[in-house]
């Protein structure tokens, strides 16, 4: 089945910007509660925030997911910079007829959230940084970063251009066979990530996730990925909203020195740092996520055993923005160089992505 018939990825709703762009969306969660407009990590797409419908809708919370240009089926935005989406997401939630809105990010959706909070602050009510992903601008931001993700960003210091032709690699690798790219995550990854990453739920709905973040080819992942490494237009200390963090203290794809640091250089920053949580550890805990953000609208209970927070099959629009890493396995033949870089290192769609 393929990514247009697949009942994980539905048409979205899609809108007409002020340019003649389309940018798609989907919803989540309760259609009656507080707006939250959620930012997918790279590569990715609004499919990624299903993993958080159920929990969304325990806790009154309506969650939009927009595709960034060139992910599903929103437009590309030729020659565009992180400066540029907050437009798009106030022309969202104009045509929602939404006064304020709310944000959240996973991974490398962060700067998106923050030039949000730069440009359009009254927009906003409150935003959440869920395992962001950070400025990799030296070395001593690979602290704590698993041996591959250590490796391939070296790589990507020395070179940005080298970023952007791997996660094109990396999108060749997932239209050939998203299955397996999955399955290789699942056995590199932290033990803890890879039990909620090997959930057929999960995995079978990071597979849509990935066809989706490629419908249109690789070159907005690659854009991205060049742009995350490359100067964000903006410095993260002069965005004055109030903004909660919360990361996964075993996160070896956005360690927690990274979380510490960003949340020392932001204004009016709350953390929270999960103890016994890796990547991933944000699905068993969405629920105490959104209570932390809307108490007054918390679930009966937020601290729900992994059972209970199980993603439902239907609607299967269901995935997770995958922190996870794609290695090749041991046993498989000597690759060349550019298979290296695009196949036998981590899943991007938090670093970079």
């Amino acid at each position: 089945m393929d990514s247009e018939s697949s009942p994980a990825a539905p048409p979205p709703h899609t809108m007409r910007l002020a340019d003649g762009r389309t940018l798609a969306w989907a919803e989540y969660g309760d259609p009656a509660g507080a707006p939250l407009i959620f930012h997918h990590g790279i590569p990715s797409s609004r499919v990624a925030a299903a993993v958080m419908s159920a929990a969304a809708a325990r806790n009154a919370v309506r969650l939009i997911a927009p595709d960034r240009p060139g992910f599903g089926y929103s437009d590309p935005l030729p020659d565009r910079t992180i400066l540029d989406w907050p437009d798009d997401v106030r022309q969202l939630a104009d045509h929602l007829g939404l006064e304020t809105v709310s944000l959240a990010c996973i991974s490398a959706g962060l700067p998106y959230v923050l030039a949000c909070g730069l440009l359009i602050p009254e927009r906003l009510d409150r935003i959440a940084l869920i395992s962001g992903l950070g400025r990799i601008d030296t070395a001593e931001t690979l602290e704590g970063m698993s041996y591959e993700w250590r490796l391939i960003y070296s790589l990507f210091l020395k070179s940005r251009r080298l970023a952007s032709l791997w996660m094109r690699g990396y999108g060749r690798a997932v239209l050939r066979n998203p299955e397996r790219v999955v399955a290789q995550q699942i056995k590199r990854m932290h033990a803890l990530d890879g039990e909620v990453l090997a959930r057929a739920d999960v995995s079978a709905n990071r597979i849509a996730d990935l066809r989706q973040a490629f419908r249109q080819g690789p070159a907005a992942a690659g854009e991205e990925a060049r742009m995350h490494l490359e100067p964000w237009g903006f410095d993260i200390a002069d965005v004055q909203s109030q903004i909660y963090l919360w990361q996964g203290v075993l996160d070896e794809s956005h360690p927690i020195h990274m979380g510490r640091t960003i949340a020392a250089e932001l204004p009016n920053c709350r953390p929270v740092f999960a103890e016994a949580a890796g990547s991933l550890g944000f699905i068993l805990h969405t629920d105490a996520i959104f209570a932390d953000l809307w108490p007054e609208r918390a679930a009966p209970s937020a601290a729900l055993s992994p059972d209970a927070v199980r993603i439902p099959t239907e609607p299967a629009i269901l995935t997770h923005p995958a922190e996870a890493e794609a290695i090749r396995p041991p046993n498989d033949p000597p690759l060349r160089p550019l298979d290296a870089l695009t196949e036998a290192v981590p899943d991007p769609a938090h670093p970079a992505g």
